[in-house]
């Protein structure tokens, strides 16, 4: 009975979701209710409508988006994500035209206080997954000149992260999941991703994203704190923050295989705080691969 009730209820929320009237309710709920589950509810709505492209008859859906935003600066963060992925989503069917404005626009906006920064750093997260999410039943056309829009501001993006992060601390973990996401975002270039085929397939042709080319990629607050993190700490760094300094240190090996001098300045700065790391970790895996072979020999001593 209990199994039935829910399934049916799931079924209910699923067609309640495709309804043109869910939006009305969306609006309602999200600027009226103080439930948490129901507020998830409403943003996941809006998501699950936006992804297959179901969008408001009337209105400015982009406005009304950021009017809710503005409500959950600070949260619950699991509303506040739904909410931008939404966002993000909506952008994904607009004209291609309008995505550097709309990106502008966004970034400006969430970067106006403090508040709102973790805003900011996710929103600047979730661009490029959602430039890549098949749930977006956008055609591969679009999706492609999204991820090269997007792509054009990646020192933009990267910019912002970095002042992000220098301005709130509980931003730092974040800020880097996001730098690692422009970095991989760098693949959305055609060029790109044709000379790595070509290299991996057999072939030894050198790549470089333009990143790389441009120079400067080592000197960037994020990607030096990364490097900084491995090679000055990183037995004491929060998990967190070491996970996504190993995220930013991989994507930036992955931008290049040539030898110019731009790409060795990025190749030696992650080879040297992989090594410095290292060299602060094994001694404790020592410690405890000794440990662990005493138990070893202890077990075999009684089983013989």
């Amino acid at each position: 009975g209990d199994f039935l009730n829910t399934q049916q209820h799931s079924s209910w929320l699923q067609q309640f979701q495709q309804a043109p009237e869910a939006w009305a309710a969306v609006h309602e709920l999200l600027t009226q209710s103080s439930e948490e589950v129901v507020q998830h509810f409403a943003s996941h709505t809006l998501v699950t409508k936006l992804q297959a492209g179901h969008l408001p008859s009337g209105g400015c859906c982009q406005q009304d988006l950021m009017q809710y935003l503005r409500k959950f600066w600070g949260g619950p963060p699991a509303v506040r994500r739904q909410l931008i992925v939404a966002l993000v989503d909506h952008a994904l069917w607009q004209q291609p035209s309008e995505d550097s404005r709309w990106l502008a626009e966004c970034t400006q906006c969430m970067s106006e206080n403090l508040e709102a920064l973790p805003c900011l750093v996710e929103f600047l997260s979730v661009v490029p997954e959602e430039a890549a999410n098949r749930k977006v039943v956008v055609s591969m056309q679009r999706r492609s000149s999204f991820a090269l829009a997007m792509l054009q501001h990646t020192g933009a993006a990267l910019e912002a992260l970095g002042k992000a992060a220098q301005a709130n601390a509980a931003c730092a973990a974040g800020a880097l999941r996001a730098c690692a996401r422009w970095l991989h975002l760098q693949h959305a270039d055609p060029a790109l991703r044709a000379k790595k085929r070509a290299a991996g397939s057999g072939g030894t042709g050198p790549f470089s994203a333009d990143l790389i080319a441009q120079g400067g990629l080592p000197d960037h607050p994020l990607v030096k704190q990364a490097a900084q993190t491995f090679g000055g700490g990183i037995a004491t760094a929060d998990l967190e923050v070491c996970r996504a300094c190993a995220d930013v240190l991989s994507e930036v090996q992955g931008l290049t295989n040539e030898a110019t001098p731009q790409a060795r300045a990025a190749l030696a700065l992650v080879m040297q705080a992989v090594v410095l790391a290292s060299r602060q970790l094994l001694p404790q895996m020592q410690a405890n691969l000794e440990t662990w072979l005493e138990q070893d020999g202890a077990l075999a001593a009684r089983a013989a």
